[in-house]
């Protein structure tokens, strides 16, 4: 199955460099974000990706190009400018197609124009900034006998700052460890499958926001669903997110990769 990672917006600073880069660039341990999302699906037995790129694209590309070169072992022959790689690439079965999809497009409209890649196929979709251990499979399955336009994994992230919780009698109790929103309230964990109907309810006009427009829309008329999942998710917004996984990193606990 194929998947279609959004790799838009403006980019954050670098906390190393202090240099603008795109989301999908900040590193965790030896590797950005992206390939960190990439190896969740490739776990999971999907290896064809589609970068759906926008600013700082290029950069994206370059890291693509160059990985072969910069993960491996390789020998440079300097008279012939031949060169070796030594040891085959750690993900050598991906396919990524890096598709230029506009620099100030919004989210619908960037997978719009990339239906010419998935057209007539159910494919997931994901963003370049979070990380999760659902269970694909089950996601997909999910989403499959579901009848459903678009599935989205359902998550409750916890509180940074703990919670008051008040009673209807007016008593107060505090925790560290309330999810945000109660029981039936999720926010989009960014993992999604959609089926090839959802190109009729997008367009490539640089306005299209799927989470804006398209969500209503498909929610209104019953053909969108929920996979809820209680697991492990952290998105990657700022410096202390890609800090904190970066520690899960270095501890070899690694959620996101062990689906």
């Amino acid at each position: 199955m194929k998947v279609i990672i959004l790799c838009g917006g403006r980019g954050v600073i670098d906390p190393e460099t202090r240099q603008r880069i795109p989301k999908a660039l900040m590193r965790i341990g030896d590797r950005p974000v992206i390939w960190h999302v990439m190896k969740t699906f490739a776990t999971a037995g999907h290896h064809d990706f589609i970068l759906a790129l926008g600013e700082g694209g290029d950069a994206i590309r370059r890291y693509f190009f160059n990985q072969h070169l910069n993960d491996g072992d390789v020998e440079f022959q300097i008279g012939s400018g031949r060169v070796e790689y030594l040891t085959p690439a750690p993900d050598c079965h991906w396919t990524v197609k890096c598709v230029d999809t506009g620099l100030h497009a919004q989210t619908g409209s960037r997978i719009a124009r990339c239906l010419r890649y998935v057209e007539g196929e159910v494919f997931l979709t994901s963003y370049s900034d979070c990380l999760c251990d659902v269970s694909l499979k089950k996601l997909v399955a999910h989403h499959q006998s579901s009848g459903k336009v678009l599935t989205v994994t359902g998550v409750q992230p916890s509180s940074r700052f703990g919670m008051f919780v008040l009673q209807p009698d007016g008593s107060l109790s505090y925790t560290q460890d309330t999810k945000l929103g109660g029981n039936n309230t999720y926010i989009n964990g960014g993992f999604m499958v959609m089926s090839p109907e959802i190109f009729e309810h997008l367009n490539v006009f640089n306005e299209c926001n799927l989470e804006q427009d398209t969500f209503s829309k498909l929610s209104a008329c019953s053909k969108m669903g929920i996979y809820p999942h209680d697991g492990y998710w952290q998105a990657i917004d700022t410096e202390r997110d890609i800090q904190l996984v970066t520690q899960l990193y270095l501890e070899n606990k690694r959620p996101w990769l062990s689906v």
